[in-house]
């Protein structure tokens, strides 16, 4: 009886997260439901414009244990073994202090009464793939501001951004199986042959290793 109740009130809290998450998302960020397990989300986030992810597509699954929300959500970021982000590993470990997986204040970490994933959401978009990702680095805050980070930060960026160019490539080599994105996917495709020709990059050789 214990394990049935556990069980529904398990349930009608994912479905609150469904609903929050229905009435709340941005426009750069796409979620969709595992159509056989509640427990498993796949969202996508599009690096936002002014960051060295800009218009990238960005894919995490999302699952909840059984002690949820007592304990945060397991998210894994499709990496395509790049380190992109000193939070995002090339292991696909997303270090954010929302998912207990980094240190934080007690108002960073998850509050089980209103956590939610639209707040890990939006917090990997703004925290971790933000304008200047070099000083996510821990200790690398302290020279935010110095000529000499942001000398570090803008070389950073340039190597991140083609990085970033080359997770793109590997998703749509490796696309997602969920239907649902292939919209996104199509313009994606779109918007990465544009860049590619722009930088007259070859791609090819990137990935002849």
């Amino acid at each position: 009886l214990l394990f049935c109740q556990t069980s529904k009130k398990w349930a009608k809290r994912i479905q609150d997260e469904w609903r929050i998450l229905e009435k709340n998302l941005p426009d750069s960020i796409y979620v969709r439901a595992n159509e056989s397990r509640m427990d498993l989300l796949r969202a996508v986030i599009v690096g936002a414009d002014g960051t060295p992810y800009s218009d990238g597509l960005f894919f995490f699954d999302i699952s909840f244990p059984v002690e949820y929300p007592s304990v945060p959500p397991e998210v894994h970021y499709h990496a395509g073994g790049l380190d992109i982000n000193p939070n995002l590993y090339s292991n696909g470990y997303v270090c954010l202090s929302l998912l207990g997986t980094w240190s934080g204040s007690h108002n960073e970490n998850w509050q089980p009464s209103f956590s939610n994933v639209l707040q890990v959401l939006l917090s990997i978009q703004a925290l971790i793939l933000n304008e200047k990702p070099y000083f996510n680095e821990p200790g690398y805050e302290d020279f935010k501001g110095t000529p000499e980070g942001e000398i570090e930060s803008l070389e950073y960026n340039e190597e991140i951004f083609l990085l970033s160019l080359k997770t793109m490539d590997y998703s749509m080599r490796r696309p997602p199986k969920v239907s649902a994105f292939w919209s996104i996917i199509i313009w994606f495709s779109d918007s990465l042959c544009t860049c590619k020709a722009g930088m007259n990059l070859s791609f090819g050789s990137m990935y002849d290793v």
